[in-house]
């Protein structure tokens, strides 16, 4: 497996994560089937953006992610500018049960059943190449950007910025872009990880975090990482 550098804050993040304790394990085996490999990040970089295109309609993805992978319904993300490592990964954990346990997670499990893996590179590249969505509309989120720049030692939370960039624009290989999401959909995402009913996060993180944040909390990162979007990242 080759491996690739962390910056001192990333691996304390994912120390910190470790520390944390854990209710119960969701299932047994690891979290995802997925490691970056040569094989894997030179899978990765044979993905074409066109051939994505034709199957974002082919496979009727825009259906639910919209054109170019900007959603209109808050029921489902908008993949517009995600790293194309998260894209890949997510699929594939889709594909291997890794995702499937609640309503949307079988009905994607089912949607990729029959995808191979260049399929999912081409999409993934696809997306990739498109820009993040435009900012929702903003407001007072105190809480939110204390625990993005600076997380809580007190409650050993690292900051999200850590795992998910400046400005929740994402991170090389498979830190998902939070910017300019529906707010709906990330605090759902939260919730569903701190209820066991998502568990494909390498070393349980995002179980872990979320389990430490309140409700009020959850809210408050989804609208404050809905209000980032294009627009706050090109500063």
């Amino acid at each position: 497996m080759i491996f690739f550098p962390r910056s001192p804050l990333r691996i304390v993040a994912v120390v910190v994560a470790l520390a944390l304790p854990v209710s119960a394990q969701e299932n047994s085996g690891p979290s995802t089937n997925v490691a970056w490999t040569i094989d894997t990040l030179n899978l990765l970089r044979s993905g074409d953006p066109e051939r994505g295109a034709m199957l974002n309609t082919k496979l009727e993805c825009a259906s639910c992610h919209g054109d170019k992978g900007l959603s209109t319904n808050e029921t489902w993300p908008s993949l517009s500018g995600q790293p194309a490592g998260y894209v890949f990964k997510v699929l594939k954990d889709y594909q291997d049960g890794k995702l499937s346990r609640t309503d949307r997670g079988q009905l994607m499990a089912f949607i990729v059943e029959e995808m191979t893996d260049q399929d999912m590179v081409d999409l993934a590249s696809y997306f990739a190449a498109n820009p993040l969505p435009t900012a929702r509309a903003a407001t007072p989120q105190d809480v939110a950007e204390t625990l993005d720049l600076l997380g809580d030692p007190k409650r050993l939370i690292p900051p999200c910025s850590v795992c998910h960039g400046k400005n929740g624009q994402g991170d090389f290989p498979d830190f998902p872009a939070l910017a300019g999401q529906f707010p709906e959909f990330l605090s759902r995402s939260m919730r569903d990880f701190r209820a066991g009913e998502r568990g494909n996060d390498v070393y349980s993180r995002m179980r872990l975090i979320s389990a430490q944040l309140t409700d009020e909390e959850i809210e408050s990162l989804a609208a404050y990482f809905a209000a980032k979007g294009t627009e706050m990242a090109q500063e």
